[in-house]
């Protein structure tokens, strides 16, 4: 019929995932971070290296090592130890965007604490949750605005 409005599914229609997939994804997220900090507290930085112990960890970047060229991300893991160990002005030295980086790491594992902690809360939660997952996507921008300086340096043309 002409003019007919269309039909629309209502949200009691929509599939959710249920709390208990939503709590094992939200464990996942917060494992990843906890991990990622744990790390850093683990890793010493050594002047350019990190060090566990008192063995001196590789570079890790394929590009750098197979190009000399110098990926989006190369230094954050030293920017990240760095900052996690207090040390503000080496973390920037390594990466621009490592105390950023740290920032939201922290700000994702006390969300996703408060999220598993505190059910009545989750609706309230669930907003600054779908922030910080739509965070991701400047977060990700930012570092290839970043990354125009430092391939700029590579080549010698800054």
């Amino acid at each position: 019929m002409k003019g007919a409005p269309e039909a629309r599914p209502s949200d009691a229609s929509t599939p959710r995932p249920s709390t208990e997939q939503n709590a094992a994804s939200q464990l996942v997220v917060l494992t990843v971070c906890l991990s990622i900090i744990a790390l850093a507290l683990v890793l010493k930085p050594q002047g350019s290296q990190l060090q566990i112990g008192q063995v001196t960890l590789p570079g890790l970047c394929v590009l750098r090592q197979t190009t000399g060229i110098p990926c989006p991300g190369c230094g954050l893991t030293r920017s990240v130890v760095s900052a996690v160990h207090g040390n503000w002005k080496a973390s920037r030295t390594f990466h621009r965007l490592g105390p950023v980086v740290l920032v939201f790491v922290l700000l994702q594992v006390l969300y996703r604490l408060a999220w598993l902690a505190v059910p009545p809360f989750r609706t309230n939660f669930g907003r600054v949750g779908r922030i910080l997952d739509l965070a991701l996507f400047p977060l990700m921008v930012l570092m290839f605005i970043n990354w125009i300086p430092t391939l700029l340096e590579a080549f010698g043309w800054m």
